[in-house]
């Protein structure tokens, strides 16, 4: 039987055909948008549909419809209960508290990150688990993107790294959700910035998904895992923060890392005043030369 347990808030009305599929997801696209269809035990999500019954191998098109999703032409209902809101929240914005509670994200990260993730960029006496090449054209592309030419690094780091979303990808994802964030807190308009991230990335509209991905990033709008540790972030307790990221690094091999790698060093030198744009001012903790350690 199916049944529908949370619909994202940016689903729109429409009819779907199958993108692509996964063991618990099928993604779905009129040509222009996306849905997910997935199974319990995925993250809810700005764009999907966590529904018991289906089988992702099976299901060939989805029609969504104002109260209703059907699938293959078998009705499911739902009401607004059903609907989740994915925007990012700061209910606080108590600056002291939130850098506490990063710096805690941060090392749980480094203690519980897999190893084959971007977390080596947090620590340089970390063995990565790219090759050396990769590596350092990872770490040229988060500097530039960091502190120096932003649209060099996201062009390059955008596709970079293995899996079905790439480590740079995600990274760029968490990038942009860190902007949002800091643009919450007080610290900056950042909105003319992620719409430029966005052009930068050279995606087009037949890269369907990957143009969803990041543009639920860009403006705002977050998977449950990311919404709930940003929540964390802003509120408490410590144990909140790390159950959230337990939750995020689940995802996915190394996705729900990469992306949390991405936001911690975006927010971090934003709160710092070391992010190129930043409305702070604040020495960089480390020198970042043009003519030396850029280029790979």
């Amino acid at each position: 039987m199916l049944e529908i347990y949370s619909i994202g808030d940016l689903v729109e009305p429409g009819t779907y055909d199958y993108l692509n599929g996964f063991r618990r997801v099928a993604n779905f696209t009129d040509g222009r948008r996306l849905v997910s269809l997935s199974l319990p035990g995925v993250d809810p999500g700005p764009l999907n549909i966590v529904m018991r019954g289906f089988d992702p191998d099976v299901v060939k098109h989805v029609r969504v419809e104002p109260n209703a999703v059907f699938v293959d032409g078998a009705r499911v209902g739902f009401d607004g209960d059903d609907i989740y809101l994915s925007s990012i929240l700061l209910l606080r914005r108590d600056l002291r508290e939130f850098r506490r509670n990063l710096s805690l994200f941060g090392s749980y990260l480094l203690e519980l990150a897999p190893a084959e993730s971007l977390v080596f960029l947090l620590d340089r006496k970390r063995a990565p688990g790219f090759q050396k090449n990769l590596t350092e054209h990872i770490r040229n592309c988060v500097r530039d993107i960091l502190y120096w030419n932003r649209q060099r690094g996201v062009s390059r780091l955008r596709g970079a790294g293995v899996g079905f979303t790439p480590a740079g990808d995600d990274f760029i994802a968490g990038f942009l959700m860190g902007l949002v964030v800091l643009e919450r807190m007080g610290l900056g308009d950042w909105s003319d910035e992620r719409d430029r991230v966005m052009d930068w990335t050279g995606l087009s509209g037949w890269d369907v998904l990957e143009v969803a991905f990041l543009s639920c990033a860009a403006g705002g709008f977050a998977f449950e895992s990311m919404r709930e540790l940003i929540i964390a972030l802003d509120l408490g307790p410590a144990d909140y923060v790390r159950t959230w990221t337990k939750s995020l690094l689940a995802i996915g091999a190394t996705s729900g890392a990469d992306i949390g790698v991405g936001f911690y060093l975006t927010v971090r030198e934003g709160m710092a005043g070391r992010l190129k744009g930043s409305p702070q001012t604040a020495r960089v903790s480390w020198t970042v030369n043009e003519g030396e350690g850029l280029w790979s």
